[in-house]
């Protein structure tokens, strides 16, 4: 007997892996998802050797066999269907049948056998297998939201250069007993926050990968703010939420030394609202570089003046009142780099932007969250 599973419940754990599949890969297998009866269930798990997900789908009949099917391909097939429930049957040869409705489809799937194996805590219970990185064996509970926000603020700031494999993700560490900090840069700017975590503490730091992550925090807009909890065994991180689990591998390297790159101190500081200062560099961009995006923030007695430059296309100028009465000086930075910091703030928040000289990091902060630091490498312009 095949499997029957409600179709809007197969199309939310469809839509739940299909983060992890590479669209285009040399190992076929890793295009698929595996599909497994378990208890009166089915289990999906879909894994790109480095990141993995599996979740449980409730369903009327969860057959006897494992299958693999292309993973992308199947979601199209659930997602444009009108039927209420969808029904999986094997065939002969790894060829299988859906049926949807009066919808009929034949796919081709490949031997459950060759399907690799989750880099899994779970799968590691009661064996020593893997060895562990530097001993580290630890577990972070949080709140969900609490952590969501953590990884947004820091996420968007990992390296996209895959050379610089320990720029790859972010660096998670405690800073202090009970305290939790994650901290991502990609070298021209870095993004840091800290949270009260009761129990946290662990020796060193360990370097989640972005895809993981970027996972993990869609699992936690699943189930409201309960408290969640991320595990951290040697060379893996896990978390569980209700059926379903990410995991992945952390990433080896060590993390630079960030600490150096904070300005310990800072000769202005200028407050602005950051609903202000965010419309004022999305208008002075249109006239950036293309290629750099550099905009202008000139200072003076009460103002700062927002500018970009074009020669062939033109030039935009806004300026805000801020109470400034220091020396006239100006600096440059790329504008996506203070638009991406200033779009993880929350709207109608005010906002601290500290400076030196034309050639010093400037700072951005919020007054109302103390433990959240943005620094960010001027440009010539």
């Amino acid at each position: 007997m095949g499997i029957v599973v409600d179709r809007e419940a197969f199309l939310n754990s469809l839509s739940l892996v299909q983060g992890i599949v590479e669209r285009r890969n040399t190992v076929p297998i890793l295009g698929h998802v595996l599909i497994e009866p378990v208890d009166g269930s089915i289990k999906l798990s879909a894994t790109d050797l480095e990141v993995g997900i599996s979740t449980e789908v409730a369903c009327k009949s969860a057959g006897d066999k494992s299958l693999t099917l292309n993973a992308r391909k199947l979601f199209e097939i659930v997602r444009e269907t009108e039927s209420e429930q969808v029904s999986i049957a094997p065939l002969e040869k790894d060829w299988i049948e859906l049926k949807c409705g009066r919808a009929r489809f034949k796919m081709m799937g490949l031997d459950p056998r060759s399907f690799p194996a989750m880099p899994s805590q779970s799968a590691r219970k009661g064996t020593e297998a893997a060895p562990k990185r530097g001993g580290i064996k630890v577990s972070l509970t949080i709140a969900a939201g609490v952590l969501a926000g953590m990884i947004d603020k820091t996420i968007f700031a990992v390296s996209p250069d895959e050379a610089r494999y320990n720029l790859s993700g972010v660096y998670l560490e405690a800073c202090e007993p009970g305290k939790a900090r994650m901290v991502a840069t990609d070298g021209h700017r870095l993004s840091m926050i800290d949270r009260q975590v009761s129990g946290f503490a662990m020796e060193g730091g360990v370097i989640i990968p972005r895809k993981g992550l970027g996972e993990l925090r869609k699992l936690l807009d699943q189930g409201g703010d309960a408290e969640v909890t991320l595990l951290l065994d040697g060379q893996l991180a896990s978390l569980k939420r209700g059926a379903t689990e990410v995991s992945m591998r952390l990433v080896e390297g060590e993390f630079p030394d960030y600490r150096g790159v904070i300005p310990k101190q800072s000769k202005y500081a200028i407050t602005v609202k950051r609903d202000e200062l965010l419309a004022a560099i999305k208008r002075a961009e249109i006239f950036s570089n293309e290629r750099y995006h550099g905009v202008k923030l000139a200072l003076a007695s009460g103002t700062l003046t927002i500018s970009s430059t074009s020669p062939e296309m033109g030039e935009a100028t806004e300026t805000l009142d801020v109470d400034y009465s220091g020396d006239e000086f100006a600096i440059g930075f790329n504008a996506s780099y203070i638009l991406q910091v200033l779009g993880v703030i929350p709207p109608e928040t005010d906002v601290t932007l500290e400076l030196s000289d034309e050639v010093s990091p400037g700072v951005i902060q919020i007054p109302s969250d103390t433990a959240f630091t943005y620094v960010v490498m001027p440009m010539r312009l």
